[in-house]
């Protein structure tokens, strides 16, 4: 990866498909993205997110756009109040496309945020 942050939508997209790439190839421990104090964490094919009450009624309307994500809790833990784990199970064109939906749709992000990737 040569650039970690982006601010368009368009670039946005092309950061997150090239650090799940990045993340993939290197098997490393994840990717995090961040905006303002908004952190959405990928690891193993699973989105880790952090959301209130209306946040998760917003994920949930969004997560019935996007199919083959799914609420999938740690099965040998039970996750923290207002901690969600998704399984995404999908391509890092899939992948980028619903990570921008949780930051404008779910955290509320106007169209020129700044996404930043600050580990893969």
């Amino acid at each position: 990866m040569t650039r970690f942050e982006a601010d368009a939508p368009s670039d946005r997209l092309a950061l997150v498909v090239d650090a799940i790439a990045a993340h993939r190839a290197r098997d490393s421990e994840g990717a995090v993205f961040e905006s303002d104090r908004t952190t959405v964490r990928y690891a193993d094919r699973t989105l880790r997110i952090e959301c209130d009450a209306a946040e998760r009624e917003r994920l949930n309307a969004l997560l019935a756009d996007f199919h083959v994500f799914k609420v999938a809790q740690p099965e040998t833990r039970k996750a923290p109040e207002g901690v969600v784990y998704l399984s995404a199970i999908a391509d890092p064109k899939h992948a980028a496309d619903f990570v921008e939906g949780l930051f404008r749709r779910v955290y509320g992000h106007d169209e020129g945020y700044e996404l930043r990737v600050v580990r893969v």
